[in-house]
């Protein structure tokens, strides 16, 4: 059976440029922080791969801006947000207050409101329409005697909905100069252009595996100013790795693989886009019909051509996932980090979409790995569904 695998939001298939770069690091068995010459070999790729992913993420040279490297885009969100809180002594009377988006992923959502456990105020900005409402924010910002964290995604895993995170990041700015501003951009990377200064940001996560790299790796960017002001704190004690941020033997093989994906992709940017938009306009093509029999698109005009969230006419998500697993195509119901938690989706919650039409959402994610046989073979997947199980149902 031929396997059509659109499920790239979720976790990437490993290049061949990552593999080599892995099959490398599996021969160099030396810890990077050991002195000797097999130490300094490993230390050698490590920091390699951090010049590799520095690159791809717009960080110069020679400046106190640091990538430090972390086990997922879970850890990177989790110490930018906790670290930040950690980093002060912070008063926990509800004074103190953290922003994020109220679609953000769980590793944010769930960071922030272990804080607000701890006595932190929570501030959750309007997404409506895959919009962050920044008029809102604003007035909210006004409202607040402290802010030391705001975090927003840069897209959302689940709709494809790019934020306005550089008008989010300044409004922060304005009133509170020191606030650490966080972004999200796991599902950013390889997506859209960007870098954390043309964002205005202090903190940025991305994750190996969304671009066909190992799973295993992340890392985190921190400004040279928030450095300076000591306002991260790591959330790892141990060894003092990675400047002291993030302690840990690293994951030198996933972190190579890291590493020279970082580098294909800078390389290859514009023609992985090409290829991916024109799969999108396909995938819109085939799917013209099926939008006539009540197939719905719950993913804004303006949002990155690789995720299209859709909403089945009366079929629930899992059933319709089952019936196409089982012709080998492979899409999700939404974030994998969330498959088991059995809950409605926050994400699609704050985009708008009754808890009907989420409990019948489909979501699809292209790569430029793809093919216009994975699009017809989903197309003429969904519509075979469509047709044999309402039949089922009535």
């Amino acid at each position: 059976m031929t396997e059509h695998y659109l499920d790239n939001a979720a976790t990437t298939e490993v290049s061949q440029t990552a593999r080599a770069a892995m099959e490398e690091a599996i021969g160099v068995y030396g810890n990077p922080s050991s002195s000797h010459g097999k130490g300094a070999e490993a230390k050698r790729l490590l920091e390699r791969a951090r010049a590799e992913a520095a690159d791809a993420l717009g960080v110069r040279s020679g400046t106190r801006d640091r990538v430090i490297f972390t086990a997922s885009g879970t850890e990177a969100n989790c110490t930018a947000i906790i670290g930040s809180f950690r980093s002060k002594n912070r008063r926990r009377d509800g004074t103190e207050t953290v922003i994020i988006g109220d679609g953000e992923h769980p590793s944010v959502a769930n960071a922030a409101r272990a804080l607000e456990n701890e006595g932190c105020r929570l501030i959750r900005v309007p997404t409506a329409g895959g919009k962050l409402d920044i008029g809102y924010l604003k007035d909210a910002l006004g409202d607040c005697r402290e802010v030391f964290c705001a975090a927003f995604m840069l897209v959302n895993n689940e709709t494809g909905a790019i934020y306005s995170v550089k008008d989010a990041a300044a409004a922060v700015k304005e009133r509170f100069p020191d606030a650490v501003v966080h972004c999200d951009a796991v599902q950013g990377l390889g997506r859209v252009r960007f870098t954390p200064g043309t964002l205005g940001v202090d903190t940025l996560a991305v994750s190996a595996h969304k671009i066909h790299a190992p799973r295993g790796a992340g890392a985190l960017y921190i400004s040279g100013e928030v450095i300076k002001r000591k306002n991260i704190a790591p959330i790892l004690p141990g060894g003092g790795q990675e400047g002291g941020l993030r302690s840990g033997t690293e994951n030198l093989i996933s972190v190579a693989g890291f590493g020279a994906a970082c580098r294909d992709l800078k390389k290859n940017f514009a023609a992985y886009r090409e290829k991916t938009s024109a799969l999108r306009k396909y995938l819109d093509e085939r799917l013209a019909p099926l939008y006539e029999k009540g197939l719905k698109i719950k993913t804004p005009a303006d949002a990155v051509p690789d995720i299209v969230n859709l909403t089945l006419p009366g079929i629930k998500s899992e059933t319709m996932l089952n019936f196409l697993s089982g012709k080998g195509i492979y899409v999700s119901a939404g974030s994998a980090c969330s498959a088991y938690s059995k809950k409605t989706s926050p994400a699609l919650t704050a985009f708008g979409c009754a808890p009907e039409e989420i409990d019948s959402s489909v979501r699809v994610s292209l790569s430029h790995t793809n093919t216009e046989d994975d699009v017809a073979a989903l197309a003429d997947g969904l519509a075979e569904g469509m047709e044999r199980l309402a039949r089922i149902r009535t």
